[in-house]
Order: C-alpha cells, then structure tokens, then sequence
C-alpha cells in the first residue's frame, strides 16, 4: 500500500534530512577518508521513520552534505548508499515487535546497515579512483566512522525513538 504524502510525512522526513546533513559536517579527515557523525544520524533516523522515509531523508541528508561540502563527486553514490544502508537499517530494527526498542536487533542492523556502506563505497572508490587496491585505504576510516555510529546510536537512539514515540509518530 502506497503511504500518502502529508504534511507531517514531509515535515518529518525534511527534519531527518537536516539533522544528517549537519551531523556529516561533525567530521575529522582520517587518512583518505573521514569519520562524521553522519551514520550515527543515520542510524537515529533508521529507528524513527519507516524504510523508505529512512533511505530518502538519511541518502538525501548525505547527499546535501556532499553537494555543499565540496565532495560532489561522490553524491549520486551517497544517495543510493546510504539511503540503501538507512532503508537496510529501519528495515532489521523495526521487523516484528521490535519497533527500533530492542538494543541486540538494533545493534544488529547497524552492523548489517556497516557493511552495507563499506561494501557500498569501496566500489564507488574503485569506480572514481580505477583501483581495486588504493580503494582499501579508506577501510579503516569507513570502519570509525561506524563504530563511533554504533557506539553513540545505541543508547541514544532509544531513548530518541522512545521520545518520538510519546509524540504519536507513527513509523508506519
């Protein structure tokens, strides 16, 4: 069933999409790489709104980070990997009862939704550098940059979706 566009659906996705887009700007260069608090946005956001909601604010917020912070050349690859790696991630936490309240699930779709970005811009660094081998230097940067994600995501995460939840937001 197609879920109509209203105005809360689009305030809410619009609000996700701003709050990855600034916690992209929260980054340190590492190596060829960096790690932001994109993914932790990215992950808050998964627990919160459904699937799709989750790919179209958390790949557009990145997307908008990556079009104004000077990386253009990777934002059509950050728009399918990360709204991707969001749809993956909401996907595994909201399945059966768990709703985004159950911190194994959660932390399960975040090392799924982990790979899923590793997976994703390893080959978009081969596509834009040529090089099977040059791309794996940004492997450890892609790895923080979860990890940190995890690590904030976890806890804050549901307490975030427990207070969205007392404001009658329905992910569904």
């Amino acid at each position: 069933m197609q879920k109509k566009w209203t105005t809360r659906r689009i305030v809410m996705i619009g609000l996700f999409m701003a709050l990855n887009m600034v916690a992209t700007y929260i980054h340190v260069p590492i190596g060829a790489s960096m790690m932001h608090l994109g993914t932790t946005a990215l992950f808050i956001t998964a627990l919160i709104l459904d699937p799709k909601d989750s790919a179209i604010a958390s790949g557009g917020g990145m997307f908008l980070f990556d079009i104004f912070g000077g990386y253009i050349s990777y934002a059509p690859f950050t728009l399918i990997v990360k709204g991707l790696m969001a749809y993956v991630v909401a996907k595994i936490a909201q399945s059966k009862e768990y709703d985004g309240q159950n911190l194994g699930i959660n932390f399960l779709a975040y090392l799924v939704g982990g790979v899923v970005s590793l997976v994703g811009y390893y080959f978009t660094n081969v596509y834009l550098s040529g090089n099977f081998i040059a791309s794996l230097s940004n492997i450890p940067g892609s790895l923080f940059t979860t990890s940190i994600g995890v690590i904030i995501a976890l806890p804050l995460g549901k307490a975030v979706k427990k207070a969205f939840s007392k404001l009658k937001y329905q992910a569904v």
